[in-house]
């Protein structure tokens, strides 16, 4: 498992300019010539790597196509485990005197639930290349610009390691020049191909790195009981996980023989015995030796990360909050589960579980606490993740009427972690929130689950996680159904109807709202009414029927009027103009600019919307409204809606060239959030133009 990255960064000289780049060019230095520093940033290696010769020959054929017409790209592909990563390490190594110019490294955090962003791993490269830090660019694509200049012509080993997406990868290629790129990482990266990429299957870790692993705990000491040390490898099955487990046990018992762990390993009667194909033991024995040897808190600890309702990524506090304990208190506790390599901590205040260690941890809760406690460190868990969702929902969401119903003021905590920086919070927890509304309807919490439910709206809304509406909602409507509360199945139901829409299922999306109208109608209030007659009628805009939609958004117009409420007013005024003539919806966009920008609160999002609308409507005039909706979705993050006026802006550009640029920029975003219709959409645009 690869360690913290070493960096070295050696200045020669002084440098002579330092540029900031936006969108440039070529960039000539003048004067006394710029001297970069050497990075050396790859983690450390293991000193001898075996059995790992067909992936070594695979880099060696790249290093061997490494030329100024750079950069070479292998991506090094396989499961967790396979060793990827040390592979890829040891051999950079061992090659980086082919690379006079130096190393950079970043692992893009594919294993957690936070994926590192190309900007900030930008920042650090540009950082380890001697750039100020306050000379940095703010966006993506000017610090972009900025490290393929520095790097053009140079020799650099890029190291990206555990990447998530091609769109990651590509952000981060230096420059041209005789650079090697290696990526890991598990997915598809194919598109990479058309980057002078290519792809490396990397077969699981094998018997004699195994035994180098080993050896890094406990030295020779193994190679003195062959056929225990075997056995003990047969038995984890070659996963690093538990190989570190028994490394850890064998470190700490300097005395204890190989033979004599084997056969506590194997004894069913201590623990797990859990039997696999073949009927060889499960490596529930290998977890219950390291169990053992933990702290009396550590144990405690253990198995209340067995009850957390998400396995790779969960924080702290929530462990603390089930535990009854202040995060000080549990820090020492953390600190020997990372030491025993139980966890992993990738970023202080949170940590990673492996699935068979969480599957273990489960397993021996349930054998060694009561029910009862079980059920009040679940709830408590629970009762963490609503507290934080709706303190964060409550300082993200604009004060509308429905806040204050579904989302009351008595759950906000100031003291939660989520107060602090609510957006931040919401997408670091947004998994853990979808599993815990499984957990909170199945312990018969629904209050809990209509909370959690209404709180992802946020979430939606800037990022568009669609999916996770449309798996909660289910959960949600029956909550309420349960429950009678038919203004709150309203309310869900158009949430629904909403994500329906994102993922282009246009007549399910009408469906939900119009049973919304239906029963907003029925218990009363011209808000929820009003709010589902605008669901409907974007769904059916959308669909096609612009007839309908018409109707249904001109009525929610009349309704929002009644509200005398300048932000509804505005929203309705920017839906309703979306079925109309040119010459009709112009008029209602003006009204909704002014709206939004006499709101107190500025709604950069909702501006940058009707610019968008107002480009669009004004046709092939349009082009300086859209420029002004991207700059502003682009200073905000609102990567949705920058995909929506990337892809208007194609459709007005005459170069082809351009347009086919914008219109992969589009997809790209498209297909990282999970927008499977508009990504079709625009890929099937694409494939008319080249």
């Amino acid at each position: 498992m690869a360690g913290e990255p070493d960096v070295t960064n050696m200045v020669d000289g002084s440098a002579g300019n330092v540029v900031q780049a936006g969108s440039a060019g070529e960039i000539h230095f003048h004067g006394s010539q710029m001297r970069l520093p050497r990075p050396r940033q790859l983690p450390g290696a293991i000193t001898k790597l075996v059995n790992q010769k067909r992936t070594l020959r695979a880099l060696d054929e790249a290093l061997a196509a490494v030329s100024t017409e750079g950069p070479v790209i292998r991506v090094l592909r396989g499961q967790r485990g396979s060793g990827k990563t040390t592979v890829a390490v040891h051999w950079l190594h061992d090659r980086a005197d082919r690379f006079p110019d130096g190393q950079l490294y970043a692992n893009l955090g594919a294993w957690t639930d936070q994926v590192s962003a190309p900007s900030e791993v930008l920042a650090g490269f540009l950082g380890a290349l001697g750039v100020d830090r306050a000379q940095i660019p703010a966006d993506l694509e000017a610090r972009a610009n900025l490290f393929r200049s520095l790097t053009h012509g140079k020799s650099f080993q890029v190291m990206l390691d555990d990447a998530v997406t091609p769109a990651q990868v590509r952000a981060l290629l230096p420059g041209k020049g005789a650079s090697l790129v290696v990526v890991t990482g598990h997915g598809a990266f194919g598109t990479l191909l058309q980057h002078n990429a290519a792809l490396v299957d990397v077969e699981p870790l094998e018997a004699e790195m195994a035994v180098e692993l080993l050896r890094t705990f406990a030295g020779s000491r193994v190679d003195g009981e062959i056929s225990a040390r075997d056995a003990l490898i047969a038995l984890c099955a070659g996963l690093p996980a538990a190989l570190c487990v028994v490394g850890v046990l064998l470190a700490e018992s300097s005395d204890l023989p190989l033979a004599e762990l084997l056969d506590e390993l194997k004894d069913p009667a201590i623990g797990i015995t859990r039997v696999t194909v073949g009927g060889e033991p499960s490596l529930g024995t290998v977890f219950d030796a390291g169990y053992r040897r933990l702290s009396r808190l550590g144990q405690r600890c253990y198995r209340a990360m067995g009850l957390h309702p998400y396995v790779d990524d969960l924080s702290v506090a929530v462990l603390a909050a089930a535990m009854g304990l202040s995060e000080a208190d549990l820090r020492p506790v953390i600190r020997e589960l990372r030491d025993t390599r139980t966890i992993d901590q990738p970023r202080t205040g949170r940590l990673t579980v492996h699935k068979l260690v969480h599957e273990h941890a489960r397993l021996v809760a349930d054998a060694v606490d009561d029910a009862a406690h079980r059920l009040a460190a679940a709830r408590s868990m629970i009762g963490w993740y609503v507290t934080g969702a709706v303190t964060a929902a409550t300082k993200l969401l604009p004060p509308r009427s429905w806040r204050a119903e579904f989302l009351p003021e008595s759950v906000v905590d100031g003291a939660h972690p989520a107060s602090a920086d609510p957006g931040a919070w919401l997408r670091a927890e947004r998994v853990n929130l979808r599993a815990a509304v499984t957990v909170a309807f199945d312990l018969g919490e629904l209050e809990s689950v209509l909370r959690l439910c209404v709180s992802q709206w946020w979430l939606f809304l800037t990022e568009k996680y669609a999916d996770d509406l449309v798996a909660t909602h289910a959960l949600g409507l029956r909550a309420a159904e349960h429950l009678h509360d038919d203004r709150m199945k309203a309310f869900l139901l158009v949430q629904q109807g909403f994500a329906y829409r994102s993922l282009g299922r246009f007549h399910d999306a009408v469906d939900s709202c119009t049973v919304a109208i239906r029963l907003a109608e029925a218990v009363g209030g011209v808000e929820l009414v009003a709010t589902a007659l605008e669901g409907a009628g974007l769904a059916a805009f959308d669909g096609g029927d612009l007839t309908q939609a018409a109707s249904w958004l001109r009525r929610n117009l009349e309704l929002a009027e009644t509200t005398r409420d300048p932000r509804r007013v505005a929203l309705a005024c920017l839906h309703g103009a979306k079925p109309e003539s040119a010459e009709q919806a112009l008029v209602l966009l003006e009204r909704a600019y002014e709206g939004f920008r006499s709101l107190t609160v500025p709604e950069p999002q909702n501006l940058a919307k009707v610019l968008l609308w107002q480009g669009r409507k004004l046709g092939a005039e349009g082009g300086p409204r859209l420029r002004e909706a991207l700059a502003m979705a682009t200073e905000h993050n609102h990567q949705a809606d920058r995909a929506e006026i990337v892809e208007a802006l194609a459709q007005l550009e005459t170069d082809l060239d351009v347009a086919v640029e914008l219109y992969r920029e589009a997809l790209t975003i498209y297909e990282e959030r999970g927008l499977i219709h508009s990504a079709l959409a625009t890929r099937q645009r694409l494939a008319e133009l080249v």
